[in-house]
C-alpha cells in the first residue's frame, strides 16, 4: 500500500560513511538553469524518526505541518505530530495524538485546522493477509486543542478538505475482505461541521490517493486501479458534483496520481510516479510529461504562472522540486541531499515544501523549507550534490526506508 512507513537500523560501516556524508551534505542545494533560493530550513525532533506528511499555507502568512513521530520501532507504532509554524518556520506550537499515521491538513474559515489520520494493522501472510485500520477526523482550535474527533471504521483516508457549507470531504480507500473481486474501493465521505458523515460514494477496483474541492464545490478524486504494482494506465481522475454524482472519469496513460491541483482555468494538474500532466475541466488530456526516476508527491501553482512539482528521486534518494512553464516545460530543478519532500503548498513568495531530513543514520527529523523564485540562477557548491546522492544512495542499500 502506499504512503506507509518503514524503519530500520543500518549495519555500522555503512552507518559510519552515510553519518559523514549526511554531514557534508547537510546544507547544500543544486540547482540546475533556476531562479530559486532556499530561504529558510527548519527541522522539528520531538523524539527520534520523525516526518511531515502534509502541510498548508495559513492565512497569517505561517504555516500548518502534520506528520508523525516513531514512538516504538518494533511493530512501528506512530503518534500524530501536529506543528504551527511562522513565516520562516520557526515553531509556534505542537501538538501529539497518540497512536496514528499522517494524511492531510489544512486550515479551516474560522482559523482552527481539520487533519485526517489513521491507523493500520495487518494479520496473516501471502494471499491471505488482511488489512485493517480506521480513518480519523481530527478537528482543533487556533491552538491545536482538539474540538471534535470523528472515525471512519474501514477507511484509509488520503485527504480532507473544507467545503463551502461548512463541512468537509474525506478521500481515501476502503480494504476488501481476501478473495474480493478488487483489492480496494475508493471512497469520498462528505461530512458536516461536526465530521458526522452526511454522504459517501465508492469506486470498487480504485484507491484515492487525492483529493480536492473545486472552486465551485464540486469534488475531483485521483489515484490508480492498481495500489500494489502502480502499473501504467491505471492512473485515474474522477470529477463530482457537489451532490457526489458523477460528471466524468477518465483513465490516463500513467501509473498512478499522488495529487492534483485545480488551475487558474478550471482544469486540473496532476503529478505521480515518473510523470506529471495537465488535463482540461472535462478530464481531457491536455499534455503529459515524464520526469523518469522522479515520484512526484506534491504539485501546485507556481505565483507566476506554471507549476512546480516536488517529490523524491528514486534512484538516489534526494529530495527535488522543479518548476514548468504553463506548457510543462521544466525550466528549474532544485536538489535537497539527505532529505525528502512528501508535500507542498504554494506561497506569496514561492513554495513550503515538507518532508524529513535525514540527520544520522539512526535519526530522522520533520523537516519544513521555504524556497523562493528569484531573477537570477543559483550555482551549488561543487561536489555536494554527489555527495548527497551517495548518502541517500547508502541509505536506500542499507534497508532503511521511511515511504509516505
Amino acid at each position: 500500500m502506499t504512503r506507509r512507513n518503514q524503519y530500520s537500523r543500518l549495519p555500522g560501516t555503512i552507518a559510519m560513511a552515510l553519518l559523514i556524508a549526511v554531514i557534508l551534505s547537510a546544507v547544500a542545494v543544486s540547482t540546475a538553469g533556476a531562479a530559486t533560493t532556499v530561504a529558510w530550513n527548519a527541522t522539528f525532533s520531538p523524539e527520534n524518526n520523525n516526518k511531515f506528511d502534509a502541510v498548508a499555507s495559513t492565512a497569517d502568512g505561517g504555516y500548518i505541518a502534520l506528520g508523525s513521530t516513531l514512538v516504538e520501532a518494533e511493530g512501528g507504532r506512530e503518534d500524530l505530530l501536529l506543528v504551527r509554524a511562522d513565516a520562516r518556520g520557526n515553531e509556534v506550537w505542537t501538538r501529539k495524538f497518540p497512536g496514528m499515521a499522517a494524511a492531510s491538513v489544512a486550515e479551516t474559515p474560522d482559523g482552527g485546522y481539520i487533519a485526517g489520520a489513521y491507523n493500520l494493522s495487518r494479520s496473516g501472510t501471502g494471499e491471505d493477509e488482511i488489512y485493517q485500520g480506521t480513518s480519523f477526523l481530527i478537528r482543533t482550535d487556533a491552538d491545536g486543542n482538539e474540538v471534535w474527533r470523528q472515525a471512519l471504521p474501514d477507511e484509509k483516508v488520503s485527504a480532507v478538505r473544507p467545503t463551502p457549507d461548512g463541512g468537509y470531504a474525506a478521500v481515501g480507500w476502503l480494504w476488501n475482505p481476501p478473495g474480493s473481486e478488487n483489492e480496494t474501493t475508493a471512497i469520498i465521505t462528505k461530512t458536516d461541521g461536526n465530521g458526522t458523515p452526511v454522504w459517501n460514494r465508492t469506486f470498487p477496483g480504485t484507491a484515492a490517493n487525492a483529493g480536492l474541492v473545486t472552486a465551485d464545490g464540486e469534488y475531483v478524486l485521483g489515484g490508480t486501479k492498481s495500489p500494489f504494482t502502480y502499473d501504467i494506465g491505471d492512473a485515474f481522475l474522477t470529477h463530482l458534483d457537489a451532490d457526489g454524482n458523477t460528471l466524468w472519469s477518465r483513465n490516463y496513460r500513467v501509473p498512478v496520481i499522488f495529487d492534483i491541483e485545480e488551475t487558474d482555468e478550471g482544469g486540473f494538474v496532476y503529478s505521480g510516479n515518473y510523470w506529471y500532466g495537465l488535463v482540461d475541466s472535462q478530464g481531457e488530456e491536455v499534455w503529459l510529461r515524464n520526469m523518469e526516476g522522479l515520484t512526484g508527491y506534491a504539485v501546485t501553482l507556481r505565483p507566476s504562472g506554471g507549476y512546480m512539482i516536488a517529490g523524491t528521486n528514486l534512484r538516489n534518494g534526494e529530495a527535488f522540486a522543479l518548476g514548468t512553464d504553463a506548457d510543462g516545460a521544466i525550466q528549474w530543478n532544485t536538489t535537497f541531499p539527505g532529505s525528502g519532500v512528501y508535500a507542498a503548498d504554494s506561497t506569496p513568495e514561492g513554495y513550503v515544501l515538507a518532508g524529513i531530513r535525514y540527520l544520522s543514520p539512526a535519526t530522522s527529523a520533520a523537516w519544513l523549507a521555504g524556497l523562493a523564485e528569484t531573477g537570477e540562477p543559483n550555482q551549488a557548491a561543487p561536489g555536494f550534490g554527489a555527495i548527497g546522492a551517495g548518502a541517500a544512495l547508502l541509505l536506500l542499500l542499507a534497508g532503511r526506508k521511511m515511504r509516505r
